[in-house]
């Protein structure tokens, strides 16, 4: 590194299950990074669409690769940091992808803030092609506003220590979508210590098969992100929590409505609707 210590090491965990069409850019993205302590673990949920092939072409560069049929994504993700020997972890599902140099950046952030155990960057939406669309961006840890919905960090752009996932339970595998989000909720509920990166490090490709692409998928992580908030507050929901969500929803878009309009033309434009 600048300072002459050496790079930690980074684990990248990515889950799949028929992404043919997607896999092999997201691999590369990890790759192609040029990180020197780079531990990469693909974990395929008995894909029949070819992925097994382009997974195995990459198979000199993998840490470990696993094909065979599992409960999910989160319980791939759960297999994966089993595996996971890195100082710093985070997990990119193989529709997905990097931006140039974000590993390096993200590991001089860990760096420059010893104290950090969550660090979380921005980064964009693409299309199906994988064309740069609407930026997206992670906000600064709050709590309550995160009770309420209105503090997101974006999953591809986050990264942590892997002490702090140790402490929890990992990822709930009774949850269909939104395992991220319970994370997030776990390790504060931990003490971890969350901090801000101003950096463009991934992107999140929206398709018709994808969580945010799919009605039925949609419904459920609408359905999930309830669940975990009710856990967060402690108690079921009440006329004021749904009052307050509106309040925090409200003021996070007069903060940067452009930036909510963009994301939402992008939406329509790739996926034919309006709403996240």
């Amino acid at each position: 590194m600048p300072d002459g210590r050496p790079w930690p090491r980074l684990s990248i965990v990515s889950p799949s299950f028929n992404q043919g069409a997607f896999i092999e850019a997201a691999i590369r993205s990890i790759l192609l990074q040029g990180y020197p302590r780079l531990e990469l673990i693909v974990i395929d949920g008995g894909s029949t669409d070819g992925s097994v092939e382009i997974i195995r072409k990459y198979e000199p560069w993998l840490t470990v690769w696993r094909s065979e049929p599992d409960e999910g994504p989160a319980h791939a993700l759960n297999k994966g940091f089993a595996l996971a020997t890195g100082e710093i972890v985070g997990f990119l599902n193989t529709d997905d992808f990097y931006l140039p140099w974000s590993l390096t950046r993200m590991a001089r952030e860990f760096r420059r803030y010893p104290t950090a155990d969550v660090i979380s960057g921005h980064g964009y939406h693409a299309g199906p092609s994988g064309e740069l669309g609407a930026a997206i961006f992670s906000d600064r840890w709050d709590a309550w506003r995160f009770a309420y919905g209105a503090c997101v960090l974006i999953q591809q752009a986050t990264f942590f220590r892997r002490r702090a996932f140790a402490e929890t339970d990992g990822f709930n595998q009774q949850l269909r979508t939104s395992w991220d989000m319970e994370l997030w909720a776990d390790m504060a509920r931990n003490g971890a210590r969350f901090h801000a990166c101003n950096e463009f490090l991934a992107v999140f490709r929206l398709h018709a098969d994808s969580i945010t692409g799919s009605l039925e998928l949609s419904r459920q992580c609408r359905k999930d992100v309830e669940t975990i908030l009710r856990r967060v507050r402690g108690r079921p929901e009440t006329a004021i929590d749904d009052a307050l969500t509106l309040v925090q929803r409200f003021w996070k878009f007069l903060a940067h409505p452009g930036r909510t309009v963009s994301q939402r033309l992008f939406l329509h434009e790739t996926l034919g609707r309006w709403s996240l």
